[in-house]
């Protein structure tokens, strides 16, 4: 009976472990191959100082709608070209800081803060990460990476 029990844990044990070794690569989606049914958003929310209120929307296609709130250099909306060849840097990035297997929310008892949100569609399949504070550092590092790549500095600041 012991023998048993012992053997059950085990097969619980080891199932445990496959699942969470296994279980960002079952969420992360394959690669895209094409990129025209990408869609990536950037958001960056107000705070009760003068943080940059603006959204950031790249198409697959390469096209980038910039959407200016408040507290940026231009209102309103803007549009630019990407190459293909900076869309799929982009895409990478998300694979390289293994963005599928973030939390879908960072945040804390703070209340002044501004807020990020970045998302991802890949063939109809979204994961939306709000980040408001404790995010990993890799995070942090694709959101400005979307900025730098977009170039949002020509309407951001």
């Amino acid at each position: 009976m012991k023998q048993k029990f012992l053997i059950i844990i085990g097969i619980v044990v080891l199932l445990l472990v496959s699942y969470f070794y296994l279980y960002p690569k079952l969420v992360q989606p394959p690669k895209p191959t094409e990129y025209q049914n990408v869609v990536i958003t950037l958001e960056r929310t107000p705070c009760f100082g003068t943080c940059p209120d603006y959204k950031l929307t790249i198409n697959g296609d390469g096209r980038v709608v910039y959407e200016g709130e408040g507290f940026v250099k231009i209102t309103g909306t803007q549009t630019t070209q990407l190459s293909q060849d900076k869309i799929k840097q982009l895409v990478d990035e998300f694979y390289r800081i293994d963005y599928f297997s973030l939390k879908d929310e960072y945040t804390a008892g703070i209340t002044d803060l501004p807020t990020t949100i970045t998302s991802i569609t890949i063939d109809g399949k979204t994961k939306k990460v709000v980040n408001y504070y404790g995010a990993p550092k890799k995070l942090d590092e694709l959101e400005n990476k979307i900025d730098e790549i977009t170039n949002s500095k020509n309407w951001v600041w």
